[in-house]
């Protein structure tokens, strides 16, 4: 059989995932610039008319690509231990989002980078972040006890998402160095240990004075 008559008979029932899967591994060599539906499906296999019945252009596998990262940092937000107290949460919840940054940087970079901006996103990239910030709304909420839809909640989340976003986005773009002798969890708890260190010497409840 020859090369083009495989690459028109190929059985194209779950090549949308391969297809993601592909292109998730050429985002780690390559980075995004290099990133075209042409060139995952040749690394497929398969013929770009195939693709496009997938995807029907790169913003829309770019949107794909990042919506399976938003939904990754949302499983690892999902914390389990339900007994640690408010203090242990918010470190689990910033050592989860910022290990995720760190063993997925080109993803992480797409998935906030330039390009979601886009009004091209599909709408399965806009679920998955809020899905994602639904996380971390749900989390700060239960360590202020309010409910996960006030305005304190969302406001907690939003520090945190900010403050975890910018150590990752910095640390990733070689801005802060992160020591090879460190760990993740002992890097997070030194910049936690800042915010202790200024909230004690601003006092309790001046930031809101």
């Amino acid at each position: 059989m020859s090369t083009n008559r495989a690459r028109d008979t190929y059985h194209v029932g779950n090549l949308a995932p391969q297809l993601l899967s592909a292109a998730r591994e050429m985002l780690e060599e390559v980075g995004p610039t290099k990133l075209s539906l042409r060139a995952v499906s040749e690394r497929v296999g398969v013929s770009s008319t195939a693709a496009y019945h997938h995807y029907a252009n790169r913003a829309e596998l770019i949107g794909h690509l990042a919506a399976q990262g938003f939904r990754e940092l949302g499983a690892a937000l999902r914390l389990e231990d339900q007994d640690s107290t408010g203090l242990q949460k918010l470190r689990d919840a910033c050592l989860a989002y910022f290990s995720f940054a760190r063993n997925n940087p080109a993803l992480y970079q797409l998935m906030f980078g330039p390009e979601s901006a886009s009004d091209d996103m599909p709408l399965q990239y806009l679920e998955a972040r809020d899905e994602a910030f639904d996380e971390l709304k749900r989390i700060m909420a239960d360590i202020l006890g309010q409910d996960a839809a006030s305005a304190e909640g969302r406001r907690a989340a939003l520090a945190a998402w900010s403050y975890t976003h910018g150590l990752a986005s910095l640390v990733i773009h070689g801005v802060l160095h992160f020591p090879a002798s460190t760990t993740d969890a002992r890097f997070v708890d030194t910049t936690l240990q800042g915010f202790e260190h200024l909230f004690t010497a601003c006092g309790v409840g001046a930031a809101q004075q």
